[in-house]
């Protein structure tokens, strides 16, 4: 899927995580652990490793959550 479209989604879901929830672990690349808040400041400045972390997102399925 188109990486921009997936950060397009993952920033709604951001937006929609309440404030004490964002520091959970959502994902792991190469053994680290990223947070909701850690994520969005990769994803939202398109990094490699925000690309890297929402490839993993997609992987295990965050996208295709119906809300």
């Amino acid at each position: 899927m188109d990486l921009e479209h997936l950060r397009s989604q993952f920033l709604k879901l951001y937006a929609s995580v309440p404030e004490k929830l964002r520091s959970e672990i959502i994902a792991v690349v190469d053994s680290k652990t990223y947070s909701w808040d850690s994520a969005f400041i990769e994803i939202n400045s398109r990094t490699a490793l925000g690309n890297e972390i929402i490839s993993k997102l997609s992987e295990i399925g965050l996208f295709n959550v119906k809300r």
